[in-house]
């Protein structure tokens, strides 16, 4: 099973967190909820932190395709 599906079936966080990330391109965790959430996207592979703002989120594809400077 691919980890972007374990992710939609089983966190209704995360799954919002991504999509939003997806759609906007970046997303900014706001609780400690959302940031549980976007550590365990990443350790999926599926969000990268921004270097130098913690609290911010992009999506893999748009930081590989170099349209985001994390």
């Amino acid at each position: 099973m691919n980890p972007r599906t374990q992710i939609d079936c089983r966190h209704g966080t995360a799954a919002r967190m991504l999509l939003a990330a997806e759609r906007d391109g970046f997303v900014d965790d706001r609780t400690p909820r959302e940031r549980a959430a976007c550590l365990r996207l990443n350790g999926h592979g599926l969000l990268r932190r921004d270097r130098k703002l913690a609290s911010r989120w992009y999506p893999v594809e748009v930081v590989r395709s170099g349209e985001a400077r994390p």
